[in-house]
């Protein structure tokens, strides 16, 4: 009878201890490869489902499964994301659920950006927002070094125009270089006007950009000189 009663005992405060104490917290931490890049996070009382760039909307945007009211941690690479004015650190825009949210960044140095995101319970969607992300469908092409020795041989004479019009023609089909439309006359048979070379020389030592190469090369073929 006494061990029977000391047991309703126990039972009874144990009971009353589950009713008078608030939900216990959970959470995690880790990090999840986002672009190739690691995005370091730390949730308390949810659960991380997802974290996605979304480069057209320059965001991140976080799913998770939340149990109550708790904070999102989360370390962004800047080369991920950033947000800038001039060439000074700006705010994120912070959105849980759809609704503003206030954050705080507890670190900043010039590789990555740590912010802690309150939320509430039954919260499910975070978007930050800045103004600057990686693009990982529309990365430019770089120019291959043969092509910039090529041009810089034409310009000193080393090689004909065929070698050097080759190199152009690699360009184009290969969608490295895109040249403007134009409307090219037929082939005039006049020499290539020396500052074309001139500025081939000045693009192969980086004196000059491929903007201001092309130009001249949109010359060549506008009038006729140069059939790519």
């Amino acid at each position: 009878m006494l061990r029977k009663n000391l047991f309703f005992s126990l039972g009874f405060i144990f009971s009353i201890l589950l009713i008078s104490c608030p939900s216990l917290s959970f959470g995690e931490k880790g990090t999840v490869s986002v672009e190739s890049f690691d995005v370091h996070y730390d949730i308390e009382n949810g659960i991380l489902e997802s974290i996605f760039l979304d480069p057209d909307f320059i965001e991140l945007l976080i799913t998770m499964n939340t149990s109550s009211d708790g904070t999102f941690e989360i370390t962004i690479p800047r080369n991920l994301l950033d947000a800038k004015f001039d060439a000074s650190d700006d705010v994120f825009f912070i959105l849980v659920d759809g609704f503003e949210t206030d954050y705080v960044e507890i670190n900043s140095d010039s590789d990555s950006r740590t912010l802690v995101i309150p939320f509430f319970s039954g919260d499910s969607v975070i978007d930050i927002i800045g103004t600057n992300a990686l693009n990982p469908f529309s990365t430019e092409p770089e120019i291959p070094s043969w092509i910039k020795n090529n041009a810089g041989w034409w310009a000193g004479g080393q090689i004909d125009d065929t070698a050097f019009i080759q190199g152009i023609q690699y360009l184009i089909t290969e969608g490295i270089m895109t040249i403007p439309q134009t409307e090219s006359v037929a082939s005039s048979g006049n020499e290539i006007p020396s500052w074309i070379k001139n500025n081939a020389g000045w693009w192969a030592g980086g004196q000059i950009d491929d903007t201001a190469f092309i130009q001249g090369i949109q010359y060549l073929i506008t009038n006729g000189i140069l059939d790519v």
